[in-house]
């Protein structure tokens, strides 16, 4: 079965957004954003730094080079689930479905063997582990409140720098 995890419309886009930057806070990832607009192509409403688009470096070990872009995957991932649960939970107060739980679960599959050469088993766990957290993270009604005045800002403004954004999100630090 095909799925599509394409925006309905702005408000679905709005939250899809929302849940990016809020994966990007709860999963300590924010000094990797730069911005998030809502007037860019879907793939690109996440700016991010220059630090998350590692090119290598000589200096670094090979362990080490290979945690970062595993933690690298591991955001993409947690973003991912976010974005989909935001809209899901949050904007629709709908449960995400069975067939969209395993849609996500594939590519995760797909990106961690291809970036990362990770197995299928670990794989899982690290999805596992992120779509256990995101359900409650996103299932918290302290969170929900934050979100919906977050989209509520982002729509209003259509784009945040990292210092809106965490400002914006700061109130996540205290539940």
């Amino acid at each position: 079965m095909k799925h599509s995890l394409s925006y309905k419309n702005e408000d679905d886009k709005c939250y899809g957004a929302t849940g990016m930057a809020v994966g990007m806070v709860v999963l300590d990832g924010e000094k990797m954003l730069a911005a998030v607009s809502l007037d860019a192509e879907p793939g690109d409403i996440i700016e991010y730094t220059d630090e998350f688009f590692f090119s290598g470096n000589p200096g670094l070990s090979a362990k080490t080079a290979w945690a970062h872009i595993v933690n690298n995957y591991n955001l993409s991932v947690g973003m991912l689930i976010a974005n989909v649960m935001c809209r899901s939970l949050v904007l629709n107060s709908e449960p995400v479905t069975p067939d969209i739980k395993e849609h996500l679960r594939h590519q995760a599959v797909d990106e961690g063997t291809e970036w990362c050469s990770l197995e299928e088993d670990e794989i899982n766990r690290l999805f596992d582990k992120n779509y256990s957290y995101m359900m409650r993270v996103f299932n918290h009604r302290g969170v929900q409140s934050i979100v919906h005045d977050f989209a509520r800002t982002l729509k209003d403004h259509r784009r945040m720098t990292r210092f809106e954004v965490l400002e914006q999100l700061r109130a996540l630090t205290m539940l």
